[in-house]
């Protein structure tokens, strides 16, 4: 089974974060700033699940699976700072 997630993000964000992956990936418009995002299996199975969520991890995403959202990752500095607080 692929991985199916709504993302939270423009289009180019999520190109961007999916580099030569987004071609292989079906990415479809869900709502004003949402969008589908269809991972096949061959490609988890090929490159692993975790290379791929690596990618991922910049947007907020919705895991269909999961059935909750994900919160971007942040740059380091935005976790310096937050740890501080």
């Amino acid at each position: 089974m692929g991985l199916q997630l709504i993302v939270k993000a423009d289009l180019k964000k999520i190109e961007k974060s999916l580099g030569s992956l987004a071609s292989e990936c079906e990415i479809f418009p869900v709502a004003e700033g949402l969008f589908g995002i269809s991972v096949p299996e061959r490609i988890l199975s090929s490159l692993g699940d975790d290379v791929v969520q690596r990618k991922l991890q910049k947007l907020k995403r919705f895991d269909l699976w999961q059935g909750s959202w994900q919160e971007s990752e942040r740059s380091w500095l935005h976790k310096i700072v937050r740890a501080s607080e």
